[in-house]
C-alpha cells in the first residue's frame, strides 16, 4: 500500500514536533512554518491532506484556505484552530474547509478525523497528468510513455511526480531528496543517481528521446511543456 503524504502548516515548532511524531510512523509528513511555503507545497507535491493552522506568521491561514481553493488546490484540508465557535466552524467549512478541530484536542480523535478524511476521494486520486506522450496516474502509481504502461518502483514513481509536477523547471537535488526521502532524511547523491537511472532506463529507452535531463550544478528537469490533468 502506497504511504499517504500529509503537510502541516503550522509555525508552533512544539506543536508542529508532536503532530510529527504522533504521524510520521503511519504517514509521510511535510511541514511548513508559513502559509506561502505551505502555498508552495501544496502546488506542487501529491499531498493527501492538508493540516491547517490558522495563526501563521505571514497570512492567516483562511486566507490560505481561500487561495488554495482559487488556485483549484482540492486537497482536503483539516483546520487547526482556538476559535470553536459555530460561526467560525461554519464559515471556514463554508470556505473549502473539509473538517475542523478545536485546540487543545485529543490526539486519538485528531487521528481518527485524518483517518476519515482520507477515506474520502477527491481529485487527485482519478486525474493523470499529461504532456506530450507521457502521463502520470497517481491513482495506479504507473507512468504511460507512447501508449505503453510503465510500471514503477516506489521512489522511481515519486522521483518522477517531483520532476513532473514542477516540469520544465528544474528540479535541485536537495528539493528532490526532501520530496521523495522525507524531511530529515538525506540519501547519498550515489543513491539519487541510481534511482534516475532506473527511471530513465523505464522512460527513456526505446522512445527514441529522453526526457530526463541532468542540469548541471542543479538537479534535474523533464523536458515537457507544463502538464496539464485529465480526468481518469
Amino acid at each position: 500500500m502506497v504511504q499517504k503524504r500529509l503537510l502541516i502548516v503550522e509555525d508552533d515548532l512544539n506543536l508542529t514536533l508532536a503532530l510529527y511524531s504522533s504521524l510520521s510512523h503511519t504517514y509521510k509528513v511535510d511541514t511548513a512554518k508559513t502559509a506561502i511555503s505551505g502555498l508552495k507545497k501544496a502546488e506542487t507535491l501529491a499531498i493527501d491532506l492538508i493540516i491547517l493552522d490558522l495563526n501563521l506568521p505571514d497570512v492567516n491561514g483562511a486566507k490560505l484556505l481561500q487561495r488554495l481553493r482559487e488556485t483549484g488546490v482540492n486537497t482536503p484540508v483539516l483546520v487547526l484552530s482556538g476559535d470553536g465557535s459555530l460561526d467560525s466552524k461554519v464559515g471556514l467549512l463554508d470556505a473549502g474547509a473539509n473538517d475542523y478541530i478545536t485546540k487543545p484536542f485529543s490526539m486519538a480523535e485528531f487521528r481518527a478525523r485524518i483517518r476519515a478524511l482520507l477515506r474520502q476521494p477527491y481529485y487527485l486520486s482519478s486525474s493523470i497528468l499529461v504532456s506530450g506522450d507521457l502521463e502520470l496516474n497517481p491513482k495506479t502509481r504507473q507512468a504511460m510513455r507512447s501508449g505503453i504502461t510503465i510500471d514503477l518502483r516506489r521512489k522511481e514513481y515519486a522521483i518522477l511526480e517531483c520532476l513532473f509536477r514542477n516540469a520544465p523547471t528544474a528540479v535541485s537535488r536537495t528539493y528532490l531528496a526532501e520530496y521523495v526521502w522525507g524531511i530529515g532524511l538525506k540519501p547519498t547523491t550515489n543513491t539519487i543517481d541510481v534511482h534516475i537511472k532506473g527511471l530513465r532506463d523505464k522512460i527513456d529507452k526505446g522512445f527514441g528521446s529522453g526526457l530526463i535531463r541532468t542540469v548541471h550544478g542543479l538537479g534535474y528537469a523533464l523536458v515537457i511543456d507544463k502538464p496539464a490533468v485529465r480526468a481518469d
